[in-house]
């Protein structure tokens, strides 16, 4: 049996060993985080219409995401309701106003507090259809009249929950969530009085920290839009749920409607000519135009796409020096092996199993800490960092790769050396 050189070496210097692999989990942990937030955006981009109740998605040409959805006109959205194959066809208004933030608890007794203004993501529907397929939502739905509000408890504490405390006092940061302290509360929303009657969880997206949902009476308070004639999106349920009848339904849709061309869409100066067009879409292709949108047309995506290539840069070179210096410091030894008669090939394999040991430990240590590092993110901004098995095996990869490539570019000083020069 062989003697597990790369073992040893590893071994002979704990303190060093040790730091190697915290340079490696650091590097990992980087990769971690940052695919984590993209996670994050690719979750909370889809998150609401993934809740909705359609099949078949009508959006204004003009639509950039959800939250800036544009208007249709609703005369369109009966043209589609009464086209054969559709079951019902029902508008869905959406906006972002600003929210009068609330005093906590601690602030209704301070006499200089003063509210401040913050963007909240604003969804109406009819309270009688059946638009989100959450019960929670449905069942809520029926308090909803033209001044009450329901709030999403994901809402983050800058918007005034009545029990909000700082995590460490002096600090900006805070625990408080909204709860059912807070219902029966009168609040602000785009100037108009409201007040909240129930809570629902279902996540704020990206337009703003907070959500609510209100009546489409409520809706035409708040947004200076003629709801009787316009709407932010038209959801369309089918009769079938057979693809291939779908797509026969989808295509009666098209030739009833004025359909925006593929790859073409209207400028700031050419609007107009666009008047009454929508874009017609299946569920799966409005997911995925919305993933699409924010993750590689928004700073949102392409920022953490970066910070994943920057962390493995940071890997690579951390482990590279690590590698690169045992290799200088152990010259005489592996000299000494080739002269006994061993293959450069052998001498490489050790130099390779340090280097893939030093990435499993890495990304033990790393994995552990973006558990903790991942709930206590969520705890504190709402951020919906979640772990999954996919992004576990990738980090994995991604970490034996890099350091399998750094081990290779330290390898090149003792390849290119001549033995008796390297003593």
């Amino acid at each position: 049996m062989k003697t597990p050189l790369a073992l040893h070496n590893l071994l002979h210097q704990p303190l060093q060993t040790g730091v190697s692999i915290a340079g490696v989990a650091f590097a990992l942990l980087l990769v971690f985080m940052q695919l984590g937030f993209m996670g994050a955006v690719a979750f909370t981009a889809t998150n609401v219409l993934e809740q909705l109740e359609f099949d078949v998605l009508l959006r204004a040409p003009d639509y950039l995401h959800l939250y800036e959805a544009g208007q249709i006109e609703r005369s369109e959205l009966k043209v589609a309701a009464n086209t054969s194959g559709v079951r019902s066809a029902q508008p869905l208004w959406i906006s972002v106003q600003n929210w009068r933030s609330l005093p906590t608890r601690a602030q209704l007794l301070d006499e200089d507090f003063q509210s401040q203004y913050l963007p909240i993501a604003v969804m109406a529907f009819e309270p009688s259809l059946p638009v989100f397929r959450s019960p929670q939502i449905q069942t809520l739905s029926s308090q909803l009249r033209e001044d009450t509000i329901l709030l999403d408890d994901s809402t983050q504490a800058d918007y005034g929950p009545l029990d909000d405390q700082p995590l460490i006092p002096f600090l900006p940061w805070r625990l408080g969530r909204f709860s059912d302290a807070d219902v029966g509360r009168e609040t602000e929303i785009g100037g108009k009085s409201f007040t909240i009657t129930g809570l629902y969880r279902l996540g704020t997206g990206l337009a703003a920290n907070g959500a609510l949902i209100t009546s489409p009476a409520g809706f035409a308070r708040m947004a200076p839009i003629d709801i009787n004639t316009t709407t932010s999106l038209g959801l369309l349920q089918l009769d079938s749920s057979d693809a291939a009848e779908q797509a026969q339904v989808i295509e009666r849709i098209k030739q009833r409607l004025r359909v925006m061309p593929a790859g073409v869409r209207p400028q700031n100066d050419n609007v107009d000519e666009f008047a009454g067009v929508m874009t017609v879409l299946t569920k799966e292709e409005a997911l995925a135009a919305e993933r699409f949108r924010w993750l590689w047309q928004t700073p949102f995506g392409l920022i953490f796409q970066m910070g994943v290539v920057l962390s493995l840069l940071v890997g690579s070179a951390i482990v590279y020096m690590i590698l690169s210096t045992d290799v200088s410091n152990r010259l005489s030894e592996y000299a000494t092996l080739l002269a006994m008669g061993y293959s450069r090939l052998y001498l490489s394999s050790i130099v390779m199993t340090q280097a893939i040991v030093l990435s499993l430990f890495g990304f033990a240590a790393s994995w552990i800490a973006a558990e903790l590092l991942y709930r206590l993110t969520y705890n504190l901004t709402g951020i919906p960092l979640l772990m999954n098995s996919g992004r576990i095996g990738l980090v994995a990869g991604l970490g034996i790769l890099m350091s399998c490539v750094s081990g290779l570019l330290a390898l090149r000083k003792l390849w290119k050396a001549e033995p008796a020069s390297l003593f």
